[in-house]
């Protein structure tokens, strides 16, 4: 072999195949998206019903008064790991907080086969670090993230 590229004629279906897999990998970032922008619009007063009537957008910003864009979302298995085991579709919300921790809000938007779900939520923490503490009620961790020093 002198290194040069060698083929056995037609390319197409490794064309294919390689078009494919960046359609596939657009389509699931799209999907993604889609699910950040469908929790954004959650009204908080459907995940407690003694929260406002707003979005969770705005809901979470004016939490610690922080414009919507220092909000992080992203869209993972709801703490499951990966380890093949299926597991339901959640967008985080992560809000920063003094002294280097953060907020957590975790939101089930899709069941373990995909279908969208009625959004509930599915963990609430606060980090700093690698500790994290769990909160069990929407309003005990809204009261958390108000108070914490500005």
């Amino acid at each position: 072999m002198d290194g040069s590229l060698q083929t056995d004629g037609d390319m197409r279906p490794t064309r294919i195949a390689i078009a494919a897999c960046l359609f596939l990998t657009g389509a699931a970032s799209a999907s993604g998206q889609d699910l950040v922008a469908f929790a954004k619009r959650i009204p908080v007063a459907s995940l407690d019903s003694t929260l406002p009537a707003v979005s969770l957008e705005s809901w979470l910003a004016d939490l610690r008064g922080v414009p919507p864009s220092a909000i992080a979302w992203e869209v993972n298995d709801c703490g499951e790991g990966g380890d093949g085991r299926q597991a339901p579709t959640c967008v985080e919300a992560i809000i920063p907080l003094p002294a280097d921790s953060t907020a957590h809000l975790v939101l089930i938007v899709a069941a373990a086969d995909g279908s969208r779900s009625k959004p509930a939520v599915f963990d609430l923490s606060v980090g700093k670090g690698y500790t994290f503490t769990g909160i069990k009620t929407l309003r005990d961790w809204a009261a958390y993230a108000r108070s914490s020093p500005r």
